[in-house]
């Protein structure tokens, strides 16, 4: 049995229903373990969930959603929020043989990992979602950081957290494997058309949703800029949330109608047709590389063959990424370097090239399975 903690859904701002029955790495990893023959458990918090509400999904396992108690830290959006009475008691209840956690700075991971490891005594594993903080974010997330001396294995996919791991010391327990990782029969590589579409896959948030987040607003502005540049160029926005009504308003006040298509939410078999439309995906998140080993839409663009941008974590980083490309976070610089792109498809499509192969060689989803399975049989026997 395994049990896996995820963060508040104030952070997607997904229903309770959406959650059950929409594509997510937790449910993919629900399903990895189901496969194995194992009894799955997901915990997770929901901020609509007046007490706890208990669902058993066919092919997955088992999730339960637990009301929020408090909040803590103050003048956070995401990740504080607490109820740990409910939480302890119910592993106590559930006994799993090892606790899988998703550490998106969950500030409930410290004491949640002293109790597993001083009263449970399970395995434990951390799994972190990427590090790209400045200093005082960086204190804030203190403690969850020390406490994951506690954890037996400690997943990750973004190439800056080596580094920290090194200082907090534990490199010995880090093990880099793809997040989320990719159906490579889905999102196969085919024949693209040529297009100066570009293309944005994801969840729409509120235009004042937290630091890190994804988000098309962004693209909004650049596209107004690059269609000075490049007169054929548009945006397609494919999925849904709550920020969904301000991005189409606001594609109406900087004069985008008809060059902006909001596609809404969509099966997921059905989005490789959109990548095949696309002349370049950009994944509007700032990345150290555009690596292959991190995040779901640069994965699926690689996978289809199509290329791929994300934004750079710093001025001083190389606009050529591995396998994709690194924009400025200045909209005006930002359109003059995809107008660029647009104009030298040669490289863009060699970069895709070499990205599909990668992905489809290390990122795939039976990869992912098996590494997990590695690690948790690992220590289930130990």
């Amino acid at each position: 049995m395994l049990t896996l903690l995820l963060h508040d859904e104030r952070f997607s701002g997904w229903k309770v229903e959406s959650k059950l029955t929409r594509p997510h790495f937790s449910l993919k990893y629900m399903s990895f373990c189901r496969k194995k023959g194992w009894n799955p458990l997901l915990y997770t918090f929901h901020q609509d969930a007046k007490e706890k509400q208990v669902y058993k999904l066919d092919g997955v396992g088992t999730v339960k959603v637990f009301p929020v108690k408090n909040r803590f830290p103050p003048f956070q959006v995401f990740g504080n929020d607490h109820n740990p009475r409910a939480i302890l008691q119910e592993i106590l209840a559930d006994q799993p043989e090892l606790v899988h956690f998703h550490h998106y700075y969950l500030f409930s991971y410290p004491y949640t990992a002293l109790w597993l490891k001083a009263k449970f005594r399970r395995p434990l594993v951390a799994q972190l979602h990427g590090y790209n903080n400045g200093s005082l974010r960086k204190w804030l997330y203190l403690p969850c950081l020390l406490a994951l001396r506690k954890a037996d294995k400690i997943l990750f996919s973004y190439a800056p957290e080596e580094r920290l791991y090194r200082k907090i010391g534990v490199s010995s327990k880090a093990v880099k494997i793809p997040v989320p990782g990719v159906d490579v029969e889905v999102f196969r590589r085919q024949k693209r058309l040529d297009s100066q579409r570009l293309l944005y896959v994801g969840r729409v948030p509120r235009i004042e949703m937290a630091h890190g987040e994804k988000s098309p607003f962004l693209l909004l502005h650049i596209l107004r800029r690059l269609r000075v540049l490049v007169k054929d160029a548009a945006l397609d926005v494919v999925g849904d949330g709550p920020g969904l009504a301000r991005c189409v308003q606001l594609s109406k006040d900087l004069g985008l109608e008809g060059h902006v298509a909001f596609h809404g939410y969509v099966p997921h078999d059905d989005l490789p047709k959109y990548y095949e439309a696309s002349g370049l995906a950009v994944a509007p998140i700032r990345v150290h590389d555009v690596d292959g080993w991190f995040d779901g839409m640069i994965q699926e663009s690689l996978s289809c063959g199509t290329p791929v941008a994300a934004f750079k974590t710093s001025v001083s980083h190389p606009s050529r990424g591995t396998y994709g490309f690194l924009l400025s976070n200045d909209a005006e610089k930002a359109a003059v370097e995809i107008a660029a792109l647009l104009r030298n498809p040669e490289e863009m499509e060699q970069a895709a090239e070499e990205g599909s192969k990668f992905v489809h060689e290390n990122c795939s989803d039976a990869v992912v399975a098996d590494r997990l399975r590695e690690i948790w049989e690992g220590l289930a026997r130990a």
